[in-house]
């Protein structure tokens, strides 16, 4: 996941339960071989004695690899909080950056129908825009308890694999607005107005050489950046995959 490997040990009175729903959750992110050497990312512990409080396990499980991920990546990847979708043929792939609640997840699982789902949360990009997928369990909130998020396998919910090598094409800001109704609003940004954005959705960017430079240069290479504002996520599935058609 995003480029890495990850160790998680699971303890506890349900450890075997716990075990068995994370192999179900994080199926697209299982080694299938043990890596070389030792891993740079130390392993996370789960631990789980109430079956009860296996929702809870899950979803803070994921917060804790997700942050190790990104400890371990911190200085490599230019790494932005938002989700990403990927052309199945040519790898042209779809950034989407927004903070949380603000229907990344949501998209996500629509667009991961048409194209490769590379993940919900976190993206991790090489100097040379190659993306390190982190196909993650997609985290859904519970209508009836907001505080808690189901985490969903793009393999359950049945989205389309990740593609070999994908590539940034596009880089979306969203701007939810649920008073827009259907409605939906596009505007081009300038890279300087597009880096104030986007700078504010990034992880350890301070860690990188010429952090900002960088990513200047990414969202010069893959502009025109577009703000999307919009209240549900269905009222712009069509045209962000328009928009990604027409780059693959």
């Amino acid at each position: 996941a995003l480029g890495t490997h990850l160790e998680v040990k699971c303890t506890g009175e349900s450890a075997d339960l716990l075990v068995s729903a994370m192999r179900t959750a994080w199926s697209r992110c299982l080694s299938t071989e043990t890596p070389d050497g030792a891993s740079d990312t130390p392993p996370v512990d789960a631990h789980l004695d109430d079956p009860s409080g296996l929702t809870q396990r899950l979803m803070l499980t994921t917060q804790e690899i997700t942050r190790a991920l990104i400890g371990t990546q911190a200085g490599r990847l230019l790494m932005l909080h938002a989700g990403a979708v990927s052309h199945p043929e040519t790898g042209a792939s779809l950034v989407y950056v927004a903070p949380g609640g603000t229907g990344k997840t949501t998209l996500s699982r629509l667009l991961g129908q048409r194209f490769g789902y590379l993940t919900d949360e976190t993206v991790g990009i090489a100097d040379d825009g190659t993306i390190f997928p982190y196909p993650k369990p997609l985290s859904v909130r519970r209508p009836d308890a907001p505080h808690l998020k189901d985490e969903l396998s793009p393999d359950i919910l049945g989205l389309l694999p990740a593609p070999i090598a994908p590539q940034v094409a596009r880089i979306i800001v969203l701007d939810r607005d649920p008073e827009l109704g259907t409605a939906v609003e596009m505007e081009e940004l300038s890279v300087m107005d597009a880096l104030f954005a986007v700078v504010e959705e990034t992880s350890s960017l301070s860690w990188l050489d010429r952090p900002l430079h960088r990513l200047a240069d990414l969202l010069e290479a893959s502009g025109p950046v577009l703000r999307v504002r919009y209240a549900e996520a269905s009222a712009i599935e069509d045209d962000l995959s328009a928009l990604l058609a027409g780059r693959s």
